[in-house]
């Protein structure tokens, strides 16, 4: 039995030092089929096709995607022109070498003989800077227009491509393939933004933060459930008065809950002993800092200490932490102000009535939704 059933592969030492062995031997596989099949030319250039059967038979040590590969290296050492999608996805794959028409050898007889010399194989062009006026051909619009990308948007890019790599001064083998890339990326890049832009919208007035949400704030954030309720209206008043777009509330609500929860933990750390409230009581001055957060006018909050203050001395009933009782009142008396009136049929407007504020310990408190009428 002969060790050589079939054709040899031979390799020029030359091209494979420089482009790469298997880069090598896959530009003279292809040059064999050129030599053998007829050509036509499109775009100054002569393209070929061969059955990809009758490549993948006569290079079995390389999968479709190895293939590939070899084929997207060549294409940037600028050496090899491809058209259609990726390689397993045709019955056909058709290539053209990067070099004008008119140096190409036409097919004769002689290349059909039993002959064994290897036909003549392009090298690569010359590294060059990029021409002010340098445009991409047909067929490199034609890959973009397959991958999606409309030719306005190409051609668009085309202006600050030449601009950037001409200030950079460098040289490559091939221009269309960095601007293939270029331009991919770019379109990448917009149909990203289109479609976030898409998924953005106002919050609404009824707006709610996701079960999600709730569940890392609550469960994982150990976060009371009714300081993060009392913490939504102001939320909603803000973002909606700025007509933001968005398409993460949720983070958003998570961020500011979390951020307010640290600052009002650090509120009442060392508040424990219940007291009752002096005549000049004050809150303390972090009241204001979380209020800030919650885009809460310190004016409005200084507006109702006497009110306060009033209420709880006649009630004669100690709490463990005032100031934090007070942040509370401030952010409902914000809500409840500022949230949307109820029309009547007489055409009064009449806001949500208010009920007594009850006398429970700090963290029961947390549950009361109103304050004193």
């Amino acid at each position: 039995m002969s060790w050589f059933p079939e054709k040899m592969l031979t390799v020029a030492p030359t091209l494979a030092a420089a482009i790469g062995l298997q880069e090598a031997l896959l530009l003279q596989l292809l040059g064999d089929f050129r030599a053998t099949h007829a050509g036509q030319t499109r775009d100054g250039f002569v393209w070929h096709s061969v059955a990809l059967s009758q490549l993948q038979q006569c290079t079995p040590f390389w999968d479709n995607q190895q293939l590939q590969t070899l084929v997207a290296s060549l294409h940037e050492k600028g050496l090899l022109l491809y058209r259609g999608g990726r390689i397993g996805s045709e019955a056909h794959f058709t290539f053209a070498f990067n070099e004008a028409a008119a140096t190409q050898p036409a097919p004769s007889a002689a290349a059909n003989s039993a002959a064994t010399t290897l036909p003549a194989t392009p090298v690569a062009a010359a590294a060059k800077t990029i021409d002010s006026g340098w445009q991409p051909s047909e067929d490199a619009l034609r890959q973009l227009a397959q991958l999606g990308v409309s030719r306005d948007f190409a051609q668009s890019q085309l202006p600050q491509f030449t601009a950037y790599w001409r200030d950079r001064n460098v040289s490559r083998h091939s221009w269309e393939s960095k601007f293939i890339k270029e331009v991919w990326r770019q379109w990448q890049q917009q149909v990203s933004q289109q479609q976030r832009r898409a998924s953005e919208q106002t919050i609404g007035s009824d707006w709610q933060p996701s079960a999600d949400a709730m569940r890392i704030l609550v469960e994982q954030g150990a976060i009371n459930r009714n300081f993060i309720d009392d913490a939504i209206p102001e939320f909603v008043l803000y973002w909606r008065d700025r007509g933001e777009r968005s398409s993460t509330w949720d983070s958003k609500f998570i961020s500011h809950i979390r951020h307010q929860w640290q600052h009002y933990c650090g509120l009442i750390e060392n508040d424990h002993a219940p007291r009752l409230i002096s005549a000049d009581w004050q809150p303390n001055p972090a009241v204001y800092d979380v209020l800030e957060m919650a885009n809460i006018e310190r004016r409005f909050a200084e507006q109702l200490i006497p009110e306060f203050v009033l209420y709880w001395r006649e009630s004669g009933k100690p709490q463990s932490s005032w100031s934090s009782k007070f942040l509370q009142f401030v952010k409902r008396q914000w809500a409840r102000d500022n949230s949307p009136t109820v029309d009547k049929p007489n055409g009064q407007n009449h806001s949500q009535p208010s009920t007594r504020l009850r006398n429970r310990s700090f963290v029961d408190d947390l549950t009361d939704r109103s304050w004193a009428s």
